[in-house]
């Protein structure tokens, strides 16, 4: 690669299976009027026509690279681009979004005249299937109070600088949706970031796309743990927008969270039966990371209306790793514990005993042994989803 004055701009675009779209996504950064890039694909190993494409502009253009092997998802793929960049100036395309004529230009051009900006971000298109503009995102000047209450920036029109992204560590692969809100609140907390009131880039959404198919199920609640992660709570804005997941939807959100991420607490053994009813003495075993550690464990218990008319008011009683800790008077047939754990430990143990028993033989339940009460959800959670859980919850 020729030397040059001007810094190298690496464009790091993740793909896979999108031999549809990335030829229009190639040719949008290697026509750039900016001619000191490296574009480097990392494709998670395509099945379709994308690596004939690849192969052909690695042939044509040495400023073009690829890799192509499987990967653990978007996020892995990004950071192995990041770490193969020689660039001082980090541009993230995905493979079915372009570049306007000249943005590239535009990026460098306010990164070197304002040296105090850790990022920059512009404009961005959307447009449909077929690259045909129908709208734009709503971008706006950035800082940390803004994005607490807005995603402002549009990905493809961001560039950031190289170090600046490796102090980040890069993309937090634990995000499968909103990886890149996630970065810019980050960044947002330790450096400024600049804007360009131009358009410089097109995002592309068509049937298949993530945000099509998977903002409700992935992004949102994505969304609202980062907020949780980084803020400490979430805006009314986004707890409206939300909506679906107020009171009991909340255990709904819980568990969308957890089914997307990895090694979040979680419960490795209990004395519940098969079906749900507890011992008189409940024992739950929560197993826990170090970079997430459990903070609460929510229990929504229920009392069948024969053994709460019938009975004495019951009381739980409950001890954490073997101290006391509280005690619940039940005065609903439908309940929801709330107890703290210990976050300094990977291992807690929570005991919640009952006052009293009640009788399988009084009520004529299927099971011998004496119960304490249904306990419908058991739900061990990190700070991030804590926070979340009370916000939708209460």
């Amino acid at each position: 690669m020729s030397h040059s004055p001007l810094p190298l701009v690496t464009i790091i675009t993740p793909s896979y299976n999108q031999g549809k779209f990335i030829r229009e996504t190639i040719d949008s950064v290697l026509q750039q009027d900016y001619r000191h890039i490296e574009h480097i694909v990392v494709d998670g190993g395509s099945t379709d026509n994308t690596i004939a494409i690849l192969q052909s502009y690695a042939q044509s253009d040495g400023r073009f690279r690829f890799i192509s092997e499987p990967d653990r998802g978007q996020s892995h793929a990004i950071n192995k681009g990041l770490a193969m960049a020689r660039g001082e100036i980090i541009g993230w395309l995905n493979s079915d979004d372009t570049y306007l004529p000249g943005a590239i230009r535009k990026a460098v051009h306010a990164l070197l005249s304002h040296p105090e900006w850790g990022m920059v971000h512009g404009h961005c298109h959307v447009a449909n299937e077929t690259n045909q503009i129908t709208s734009s995102f709503p971008t706006e000047p950035a800082d940390a109070q803004k994005l607490y209450h807005t995603c402002c920036i549009c990905q493809p029109a961001a560039f950031i600088r190289k170090n600046v992204f490796e102090q980040m560590n890069g993309v937090d692969e634990n995000l499968h949706f909103c990886m890149d809100y996630e970065l810019w609140m980050r960044v947002a907390k330790s450096h400024i970031i600049g804007y360009i009131p131009e358009f410089v880039a097109t995002a592309r959404l068509h049937s298949n796309c993530k945000s099509a198919t998977q903002w409700q199920s992935t992004g949102i609640p994505e969304v609202l743990k980062s907020l949780a992660k980084h803020y400490g709570s979430i805006p009314y804005g986004w707890v409206t927008y939300a909506s679906q997941y107020q009171g009991p939807g909340a255990f709904t959100l819980i568990n969308k969270l957890k089914d997307a991420a990895h090694n979040q607490p979680r419960v490795i053994h209990t004395n519940r039966s098969i079906d749900m009813w507890t011992p008189p003495i409940f024992r739950i075993q929560i197993a826990s990371d170090a970079h997430a550690p459990a903070h609460l464990v929510i229990v929504k218990g229920r009392l069948p209306a024969p053994a709460f008319q019938n009975q004495k008011p019951m009381t739980l009683t409950t001890l954490i790793n073997g101290q006391p800790y509280k005690s619940f008077p039940i005065t609903q047939t439908s309940f929801q514990l709330e107890i703290p754990l210990d976050p300094s430990r990977t291992s807690n143990l929570v005991d919640i005993a009952a006052s009293h028993i009640i009788s399988p033989v009084s009520l004529r339940l299927g099971f011998l042994q004496a119960a304490g009460f249904i306990a419908e959800e058991i739900l061990p959670l990190s700070r991030e989803e804590a926070i979340v859980f009370r916000t939708f919850a209460h």
